[in-house]
């Protein structure tokens, strides 16, 4: 398949019947685009990090710049507003690609709409939004589902981290992991090799290395400590997982680390299921996208994102069975959780993809009675919807009574074990 053929099938199968309502949207993107500064949702995908640096007491961090969008100016780059211009044009073009696909059985692309195309799809039909400081970025209209669901995410993502590396000759960090439970990670065994190695029979940490373990989502110079990586609690003999012992997350306070909940069942629907990714993308080398696509989306890369998309059914590679997704069309999220969206579980671990392609993922119910994972105590969410609902009622008449301030904590503690994290379903409100 030629890669005008495959943007165009990549084109129907993502918005599908959508396609005039993604028209309409790019249009107004575009002429948005004339103006100072580009959309909101524009802005949470290409926007670049705030930068942050220490005062001179190294006491605090400090917010002293954000570059005004999209890519840094280098030697040569024009200014913002030509910047601003360029992506314009490029949707102008992905405009006029949508009309000849949703017309033509075979359009007939020139190369800069075909460019125009990947553009859009990548702005709209999968993008990658930035978790800032202080939450989830705005999303784009294709993605309002992640507006409704926003409580819900953020506390996802609270403990999904990047795991850094003091003292690797090569890397400040290895890549991205979550929490399974108080003390336990869970991400590839690719990604821990990085640190750890195989000496008689026992994984060990890789002499002069040591791994900590950082949640925030500011890209940071200089990877800071967090929460320190003890040691290997196994690996995986047959499925591409490693469970690592992590410090506890210190307290209770507001924005504090807290461990997921894994889906004990699978989901009720295979295809099509709305689900997201929360992981540090990493720039693929394999990926063949366009030179200024490429400049265009490098900010992506190194920071926290969520990243939505669809279920694509199974596949079975001998005894092994994954999942199929369109969570990351950008490159690698390796370690990455791949959570669904209307329970709040994480149903797998993120293992590869590739520019535009689907990616593949460890369906992690079909490991529920693994000995490794039950002797590292991985918790597995294990209610229904509705149980979902009923336990939220009884909840909220609780909440009324005079008895909620000496009980809450542990409601709190007992619904993540049990349930899995799901603000939505925690009272409003305090008595």
């Amino acid at each position: 398949m030629d890669r005008k053929q495959m943007v165009v099938e990549r084109t129907r199968a993502i918005f599908g019947e959508r396609l005039d309502d993604v028209l309409h949207i790019v249009r107004q993107d575009r002429q948005g685009l004339r103006g100072w500064e580009e959309p909101a949702h524009l802005r949470a995908v290409l926007r670049r990090r705030t930068l942050r640096v220490s005062d001179v007491n190294f006491n605090e961090s400090t917010e002293v710049a954000v570059a005004d969008t999209t890519i840094g100016r280098g030697a040569a780059e024009p200014d913002p507003g030509q910047q601003r211009e360029s992506i314009g044009i490029l949707l102008e073009a992905g405009a006029t690609a949508l009309e000849k696909v949703a017309q033509q059985n075979a359009p007939d692309l020139t190369p800069q709409e075909r460019m125009g195309l990947e553009c859009v799809l990548l702005l709209h039909g999968r993008p990658a939004v930035e978790v800032t400081p202080t939450g989830l970025a705005n999303v784009p209209p294709l993605w309002n589902v992640l507006e409704d669901q926003r409580e819900d995410i953020e506390m996802v993502q609270r403990g999904v981290g990047r795991i850094e590396l003091f003292g690797h000759p090569e890397y400040d960090w290895a890549g991205t992991a979550f929490l399974v439970n108080e003390t336990t990670l869970m991400t590839t065994r690719q990604t821990a090799e990085f640190f750890v190695e195989n000496r008689n029979e026992q994984w060990q940490f890789r002499p002069g290395i040591t791994a900590w373990m950082d949640y925030s989502s500011a890209y940071q110079d200089v990877a800071s400590a967090g929460y320190r990586v003890r040691a290997v609690m196994g690996v995986h003999p047959t499925y591409d997982l490693a469970l690592l012992e992590v410090e506890p997350p210190q307290g209770q306070t507001p924005g504090s680390p807290t461990p997921l909940a894994v889906a004990a069942q699978p989901p009720e629907q295979m295809e099509g299921r709305q689900v997201y990714l929360v992981g540090y993308p990493v720039r693929d080398a394999r990926r063949n996208d366009p030179e200024t696509l490429s400049r265009i989306f490098r900010d992506v890369y190194n920071v926290k994102r969520i990243q939505p998309g669809v279920l694509r059914g199974t596949l079975n590679f001998r005894e092994i069975q994954l999942l199929r997704h369109d969570c990351a069309p950008l490159g690698q999220s390796s370690g990455s959780c791949l959570v669904d969206l209307e329970t709040q579980q994480v149903i797998g671990l993120h293992l590869t993809s590739r520019y535009l392609e689907p990616g593949t993922a460890i369906p992690l119910w079909v490991l529920r009675d693994d000995p490794l994972l039950r002797r590292c105590g991985v918790t597995f969410a294990q209610a229904t919807t509705e149980e979902l609902r009923l336990t939220a009622e009884q909840m909220e008449r609780l909440a009324r009574t005079r008895y909620w301030n000496e009980v809450k904590g542990s409601i709190a503690s007992y619904y993540q074990r049990a349930f899995g994290t799901n603000s939505r379903s925690e009272p409003r409100y305090e008595q």
